[in-house]
């Protein structure tokens, strides 16, 4: 009992522990508020580059989408194109084969008479018009179809006839190598070489 008598006067001053527990609490308070900040500053950055590579996204999908569009319209008009010079040829085509049937067509004839082989040149069977084989083949085979109406945008059906037997072979290649060359002068002309010698 003497013992719990002198121990009884002790005094424990506690402000000092309490100031530290305040100042470790307030650390820790402190600590924690920084760290939601930075969590929360790392959340909102990754939400901002989501954000940004969803509109990425979104650009790239309607950058391709109006890529995919205007290729589209150009294979279009492209196939419209294509059409249009398809038609276009079949109406010439028609339209050389109707002259055909009707008998619309440039004979030229070359024949061998005085020693000498000259080009009879006539449209529809009418009276021809004879062309000498000379320097100026090419110009007067132009003028011939000329003179019947004909220019660069006819239709024209031509036939170069001759007798293999009685023509100079160097004539007929000479005369065939000018029409190719006359060829170039037409859009739309059509020829067709007749040997009667072997149609007989």
């Amino acid at each position: 009992m003497n013992t719990f008598r002198k121990n009884k006067g002790i005094i424990i001053e506690l402000t000092s522990l309490l100031d530290i527990i305040m100042i470790m609490l307030f650390w820790v308070m402190l600590n924690i508020s920084n760290s939601a900040q930075d969590v929360e500053k790392k959340a909102q950055e990754k939400i901002d580059a989501a954000e940004s590579r969803v509109v990425q996204a979104q650009q790239d999908a309607s950058s391709r989408i109006e890529k995919a569009r205007e290729d589209a319209k150009a294979q279009v008009a492209q196939a419209e194109e294509r059409n249009k010079e398809n038609t276009a040829a079949v109406v010439k085509m028609q339209s050389a084969l109707d002259g055909f049937n009707s008998g619309m067509m440039v004979s030229i004839e070359m024949k061998y008479a005085d020693s000498k082989d000259t080009l009879y040149i006539s449209q529809n069977g009418g009276t021809p018009v004879s062309v000498a084989i000379g320097d100026d083949l090419s110009k007067d085979i132009v003028n011939a179809l000329n003179s019947y109406g004909l220019d660069k945008d006819s239709i024209i059906l031509a036939a170069f006839i001759y007798d293999g037997d009685k023509v100079l072979y160097r004539d007929v290649n000479r005369v065939q190598d000018i029409l190719s060359t006359v060829k170039g002068n037409y859009k739309n002309l059509y020829f067709t070489h007749i040997n009667s010698s072997k149609s007989n």
